[in-house]
Parts: structure tokens; C-alpha cells; sequence
């Protein structure tokens, strides 16, 4: 992080950003600034002065001499009055003598360097030499650069300022309400969308990731401190995907992204899973604890409950599938972790076997959090008896609740219609609105078949038969309008795969499925795709509760033998590189294939 701040800082200009963040900072040191930047006067070397303790813990006037970016040859002595040897000579010639407040003048004199960037070593014995020729018993200098600014920001000063000023008011809220998540997260997302609105073209665009990065980061030192890591946890969500918006943003025409953008980016990834494994680690001791979790959650409604406890589970898959992700990148040095994340997959299934609101979401969009963890499943490779013993069991309760009017998933994303539903579940008018539509069914039922569960299976199609006949069955998928809009929340995008119809059996379900996602090559030409980082998918996903596409889960629930050849290739500079990135998502996150057992239709 103090890198991220030190770039940040590397790249403001001199007046009006880096010389109005520093006299804020010294405020925040204590020293009293009696001059600051000016328009219109004569500065003569010094940007700000100030009156502050020396090293010797008596007062002394400071003298800074603001600089942007690193101190070259250039900087330190051209033709410009700007650069840094021109202005430390007016300093010791004119600004001492003449413009120091008479009440001052019998102290000692700092004189101080302050560059964003850092001292090139060429040029080190050039500034030594300097100091030392004018080194005397009442003045002597300092040299602040990007590093001890850094060092300053991080430790919390001057947090806000690092923004326009327009914006610090929703970062203040964002900070202030933080044991209001739903509200602190209000304000960062107005932030976010300021930020990107700032936008003008690839130098405003690498300042604004840095910000935007920054930002969430103090936000989750913050909330790290209180003890409530939520908002921060969904804010490094919301970061990353802008972040990948705006690397998206900077592709050039060969394809190319921004490298400086690159390393932001890395650091949002880090951020991410900095905040995901504090998530992770705070909740794992309860895992293994019977109703641990949801007697955590601190709430008498059984609606909270279930809506947490499945917002767990598709966090633990998430995170999961991050780790898996790092395993095949972890010599691009993006992240180090422990060993830890090999444990996601038995965290999830603890969670799921000592918390039974997990055996039945209460609506549809959790189907989300269940793609997750089960897709985390397949790229994990593991023993597949507890993934279908949990989707039996849903499938079970799921017939059972909507026989017999109980509180079966409603379609409903709205959380006042959800509570409602509890007093009106057994109203028929009311039942057909809630269940209008479904992603849940098609899910598990793809999953049963791919699992051999037949029973479960047919029970399931004569349930959709019998009592579901007004339900339309359905999947989403991406579609051209879906780049520009998938990570900043675009209100409408992608297509639906509707009338989906489980009377044929589980295997024309699935090739109806694969047949779909192979007809069209808008998911291959996903940037998250293109650049083999496919997690972004799952976090917009996870983020903006869209169904995770069924191009990502489909492919290894085929049977081996009616696999589908791969699809149209996204161009790419060699044909081995179109065939890998052409590949089945499945393939591409090292999932086995789910062969069928015996007698599965």
C-alpha cells in the first residue's frame, strides 16, 4: 500500500495538489503554517513556511520548496526559475532575509525538499554537496520525498485530503457510518461514481485508480480498527471492479492494457483479498459450531438469517475461487497467502451442515452465492458426495415448501416484499407472482443430473410439472451489451435463456444449456476472459447478485463422451494462445469433468 500512495503521490503536479496537501499534512504534525501557496506573488523558493520543532525539539521556521515527480538533472538546475537549485539560492538569498516574520527571525532555519517522487542517485552527491556548502549553525536541510509521505499518509494523516475536495464529504460519511454498512456504503459508491466521472483520458485515469484504491483502503483500516469489516468488505468489491473498468478503459489498439493501470489493479486484487481473508478468518472458528453462524448473525428474523447465511456461503466461494486463481498466477507475485484457502471448501461445507437455513434460500438471487460455492467445487476437484447429499436435501425441501405453501424461494429481490412474502405465502395470486421465474431450479437440476441423482431428479421435473406449470425456467447469459456495463452496474444487459424445460430428462436440459452458450462467442470476448481473469466475473457477479453465467458451469456437467468442441476463438497473437483462451470455462479454472453415474437419464 505505501507503494500505491508513493506512486499516488509521484504523480500530482506541483501547484494546487501536492503543495495544498502538504500544508494540510503539516497541520496534522503539529507545526503552525504561516504562508502558504500563493497566485500572483512572488514565492522566492519557498511554497509553504511554517514554524515547527527542529531535531533538537526547539522551534524553528521551515522552509518548504515543492517539487512534483522525481528530482532529475532537469529538475535540479535548467533554464527554468522552477527548478529545485534556482529556488533553494533565492531562498538563502532573498526569502530569509526579507521574508521571515520579524518574530521569527531569531530562529534556527530548516530548509526543506518536499518531491513526490524520489532523489535519482545521480543525483544524490549534487544535492549533499549543495547542503553541505550551506550548512551552518542557523540553517540546515531535510530532503521529504515520496517515501516519508507516504509513511505520513498511512499512519493517518491527512487521510481525506488525498481527494478533491468535492469529494471528501461522501469519503468522511463513508468513514463516519461505518457501523451503518448499507449507509457508509452509499456514500462510497457516490464516491466511486464521482471518481470514474473524473475520467478524462490515461493520465486522470491512473490518478483516479490510485484515489479510488487509496480511499478503500483507509476505509478498511478504518472499520479493521472498529471491529466491522463489512462495508469494506463490499467496498473493495465495488474498487476492484471500477479499477477493472478502468483498465478495461485503457486497451489500446493492440490489445494492450495500461501497465501502470496493471499495478494498481494488482494492488485492488490485494486489497480484495486482504478484506476477504479477514472475512474468512473471523468466521471460521464458527463454522464447525452447531447454529454458530446464525446465532452470530443476532437476529430474532429467520429472513436475516437466511440471507446472511447464504451471502457467507457465496463470500467463502468466492474467496476460494481467488486462491485458485493464485495458484496458477502466483509467480507474477500478485498476492502471497498462507495455506489457508485450502480449507474454503470445508469451511463452506461445515457452514452448510451446522447452519440448516442453508438447505433452502428464501430467494431466487441467492442462487448466485449457490453457483459460487458449487463452482468453487469444480475447480477444486473434490469428493462430490457432500455437494449432493446438500442439493438432495435442498431439492427435498424445496418440493416439500412449495406443496405445501411454506416459505419457498420468491423471485423477489426487494427486502420488504421477501418479509411479506411470510404472511402471504399460502395466497395462490401471491404464489404465482413470487414464482414467476427461476434460475434456482435449472441450477440443481443440471447438477442432479451431472450427480447420477435420477430420483431427486424426477422429483424435481414432476414438482416444475405439477405445481410450477406458470414457472418460466430460466439462465443469463452475456451478451455484447454486457462488457461495457458489467463492472459499474449497468441497469440492463445480457439475455435470458428462458423456457428451459426439465420433461425430457436431466441430459436434454444440459445440452439445451451448452448448445446456448456455444451459438455465440460474447462470453469469450469478455475482457475478465481475453485476460485470463476470470475471478472478475464472479466478483461483478457476486457484487450486482447476477447469476453467474452457465458458459462458466456447464461444460464439466456434460458427460465426458458429449463434451462440445471448443468455441469460436477470441483473436490472439498465436493460435495456440486462441485454442487455450477458446476453451470451456471449466477447463480454463481446472475443473474435472462430473461424469454421471449409472442408470441417470
Amino acid at each position: 500500500m505505501k507503494a500505491l500512495v508513493r506512486d499516488y503521490l509521484a504523480s500530482l503536479r506541483e501547484r494546487d495538489e501536492l503543495d495544498a496537501v502538504l500544508p494540510e499534512l503539516l497541520g496534522e504534525l503539529g507545526f503552525h503554517v504561516f504562508s502558504r501557496p500563493g497566485r500572483g506573488t512572488q514565492q522566492l523558493g519557498v511554497d509553504v513556511a511554517a514554524i515547527g520543532k527542529g531535531e533538537d525539539g526547539e522551534d524553528a521556521v521551515f522552509l518548504f520548496s515543492v517539487k512534483p515527480g522525481n528530482l532529475t538533472r532537469r529538475e535540479w538546475s535548467n533554464d527554468s526559475p522552477q527548478s529545485l537549485r534556482p529556488s533553494l539560492e533565492e531562498i538563502l538569498d532573498a526569502y530569509i532575509e526579507n521574508r521571515i516574520p520579524v518574530e521569527y527571525r531569531g530562529l534556527k532555519v530548516v530548509i526543506c525538499i518536499v518531491i513526490g517522487g524520489e532523489v535519482h542517485e545521480h543525483m544524490r552527491e549534487k544535492l549533499r554537496g549543495f547542503f553541505g556548502k550551506h550548512t551552518s549553525l542557523k540553517i540546515s536541510f531535510q530532503e521529504w520525498d515520496g517515501d516519508r509521505l507516504a509513511e505520513l499518509i498511512l499512519r493517518g494523516l491527512l487521510r481525506e485530503e488525498i481527494l478533491p475536495a468535492q469529494l471528501r464529504s461522501s469519503f468522511r460519511k463513508a468513514i463516519a457510518m461505518l457501523d451503518e454498512p448499507d449507509v457508509s456504503m452509499q456514500h462510497f459508491t457516490e464516491l466511486v461514481r464521482s471518481l470514474l466521472k473524473m475520467d478524462k483520458g490515461s493520465k486522470t485515469r491512473l490518478r483516479v485508480a490510485r484515489q479510488l484504491n487509496i480511499c478503500t483502503w483507509i476505509l478498511y483500516v478504518w472499520a479493521r480498527g472498529v471491529g466491522n469489516i463489512e462495508a469494506p468488505y463490499r467496498a473493495s468489491e465495488l474498487a476492484l471492479l471500477a479499477t477493472w473498468e478502468l483498465v478495461r478503459r485503457s486497451i489500446d489498439n493492440k490489445g494492450v492494457p495500461n501497465k501502470d493501470l496493471n499495478r494498481v489493479l494488482r494492488h485492488a486484487i490485494g486489497l480484495h483479498l486482504d478484506v476477504s481473508g479477514a472475512f474468512v478468518d473471523k468466521i471460521t472458528p464458527s463454522v464447525g459450531v452447531m447454529h454458530g453462524i446464525s446465532a452470530a448473525i443476532e437476529s430474532r428474523s429467520s429472513l436475516d438469517v437466511n440471507l446472511a447465511l447464504f451471502g457467507i456461503l457465496g463470500r467463502i466461494g468466492l474467496w476460494g475461487l481467488w486462491m485458485h486463481w493464485l495458484k496458477a498466477h502466483a509467480s507474477e507475485g500478485t498476492h502471497s497467502f498462507g495455506d489457508g484457502f485450502d480449507n474454503a471448501v470445508t469451511a463452506g461445507i461445515k457452514l452448510i451442515r451446522n447452519n440448516p437455513a442453508l438447505l433452502l434460500p428464501v430467494s431466487d438471487q441467492q442462487t448466485t452465492d449457490i453457483a459460487l460455492f458449487l463452482q468453487l467445487w469444480l475447480a477444486e476437484s473434490m469428493d462430490l458426495s457432500e455437494v449432493r447429499n446438500w442439493l438432495v436435501e435442498m431439492t427435498g425441501r424445496l418440493n416439500y415448501a412449495i406443496r405445501t405453501r411454506g416459505h419457498y424461494p420468491s423471485c423477489s429481490t426487494d427486502y420488504a416484499e421477501l418479509d411479506d412474502h411470510q404472511s402471504h405465502h399460502k395466497d395462490d395470486e401471491f404464489f404465482k407472482e413470487a414464482t414467476a421465474g427461476s434460475t434456482l431450479i435449472p441450477l440443481i437440476a443440471a447438477w442432479l443430473h451431472a450427480l447420477g441423482e435420477t430420483e431427486a431428479f424426477d422429483a424435481l421435473a414432476k414438482l416444475v410439472k405439477e405445481e410450477l406449470d406458470h414457472c418460466t425456467l430460466q439462465l443469463w447469459l452475456p451478451d455484447t451489451s454486457s462488457e461495457p456495463a458489467m463492472y459499474i452496474g449497468g441497469e440492463q444487459h445480457g439475455r435470458a435463456l428462458t423456457d428451459l424445460s426439465l420433461d425430457q430428462g436431466g441430459q436434454t436440459l444440459v445440452s439445451t444449456i451448452a448448445e446456448a452458450c456455444k451459438r455465440t462467442d460474447e462470453f469469450q470476448k469478455l475482457s475478465p476472459i481475453i485476460f485470463d481473469s476470470w475471478p472478475i466475473l464472479f466478483v461483478a457477479c457476486h457484487y450486482y447478485q447476477l447469476p453467474v453465467p452457465a458458459n462458466l458451469w456447464i461444460f464439466p456437467l456434460l458427460p465426458q463422451e458429449k463434451s462440445p468442441p471448443p468455441a469460436a476463438a477470441t483473436p490472439a497473437p498465436t493460435e495456440n494462445a486462441s485454442v487455450d483462451r477458446a476453451t470451456s470455462a471449466g477447463k480454463k479454472l481446472g475443473a474435472k469433468k462430473i461424469t454421471a453415474a449409472k442408470g441417470c437419464k
